[in-house]
C-alpha cells in the first residue's frame, strides 16, 4: 500500500489525526509560499511524529526499528495498554509488525492496523 493509501485509510479510521497531518503539511506549505513538495523527506517527519502522539494519546507502546542489513523497516505498534517487561523481543509478541519502505510508512501502516484490531 502506498504512503498516499495508508493517509486514506488513515483518515477513515482516525481522522483527528489525519487532519493533524493535514493541518500541519498545510502551515509548512504556507509559510514556504508554496513551494512544499510533497516529495521532499519532511512530509515523513511530520506523519512518524503525529502517529507517534496518536500512539502516546492512545497509551500505546512503540517501536521502530530498521533491520541490520538496512532493509525495511519494522515498526510494532500496540494494542495493549502496558508494555510488557524486557526488551523489544519480549514487546514484538503482542503487537502488529509491518514492514515498510520507509520509518513513517511502515508507523502508519502498523498504527492503522492496531486501531483496525482494536475496533473488532
Amino acid at each position: 500500500m502506498t504512503l498516499s493509501e495508508l493517509l486514506v485509510e488513515l483518515k477513515a479510521v482516525d481522522p483527528d489525526t489525519a487532519d493533524d497531518i493535514g493541518d500541519i503539511v498545510n502551515v509548512i506549505s504556507i509559510m514556504s509560499n508554496g513551494s512544499f513538495s510533497s516529495d521532499a523527506y519532511y512530509p515523513d517527519f511530520i506523519i512518524q511524529g503525529c502517529i507517534q502522539r496518536a500512539c502516546e494519546r492512545r497509551g500505546w507502546g512503540l517501536v521502530i526499528e530498521r533491520s541490520k542489513d538496512s532493509g525495511p523497516y519494522e515498526w510494532s505498534a500496540y494494542t495493549g495498554h502496558e508494555e510488557p517487561p524486557g526488551a523489544f523481543r519480549a514487546a514484538y509478541s503482542w503487537g502488529i509488525r509491518y514492514y515498510g519502505g520507509s520509518a513513517a510508512e511502515a508507523l502508519l501502516a502498523a498504527y492503522v492496523a492496531a486501531i483496525k484490531e482494536e475496533k473488532r
